[in-house]
């Protein structure tokens, strides 16, 4: 029977410090909902308020919006309106001034580099065609010379044209085409 009691006394012991702890728990529990609440109600009074100052703004934006719209389509302000309306409507047309000027610059300067290339260009040209020593083109052989394709002519003479070259004729006249080349490669440098 004595160890009945001392069970009994042990389990009444766990059971009174479990009441505190869950006791505890709760109030922690308690005390958290309510700091989470305080702090949502400031919250959502802080947004309320600035959503009102939003609302009082509206009207003088919307009033912005129809002046910068009127100046834009070339009407003057009326001289009732607010100095600040009237500063702010002013800004899309010197932003659009502004634009056209940066492209007509841009344009300019564009068209003065290109022109200085060009001259660039044909002053190196001048130059190398009055100092550049002359060279003759080399002649070609007799079977190359009733071949009528100007590309061919120009390659015999920059000296840059294939030295596998074989002289083929055709019904159009004579035409050169490189040796070891298949027809069908033939058809297609052709097309």
């Amino acid at each position: 029977m004595g160890v009945v009691l001392a069970v009994n006394s042990l389990i009444a012991t766990l059971g009174g410090i479990a009441a505190i702890i869950l006791c505890l728990f709760v109030f922690v529990f308690v005390l958290t909902a309510l700091a989470f609440n305080l702090a949502m109600i400031f919250g959502f009074g802080w947004v309320r308020e600035k959503a009102e100052l939003i609302k009082l703004l509206r009207p003088s934006v919307e009033s912005v919006n129809k002046a910068s719209e009127s100046v834009l389509q070339g009407k003057p302000l009326s001289s009732n309106e607010n100095s600040i309306i009237r500063a702010v409507a002013q800004v899309p047309v010197q932003v659009t001034a502004v634009d056209k000027k940066v492209g007509q610059v841009s344009d300019s300067v564009a068209e003065k580099v290109i022109e200085y290339r060009a001259r660039t260009v044909q002053a190196k040209a001048i130059v190398k065609t009055f100092f550049a020593p002359r060279r003759t083109p080399p002649a070609l052989p007799e079977s190359h010379q009733e071949i009528k394709s100007p590309g061919y002519h120009f390659l015999i003479e920059d000296g840059r044209a294939p030295e596998n070259l074989k002289i083929v004729g055709d019904q159009d006249g004579l035409i050169a085409e490189q040796r070891g080349t298949t027809p069908q490669a033939k058809n297609a440098a052709h097309r």
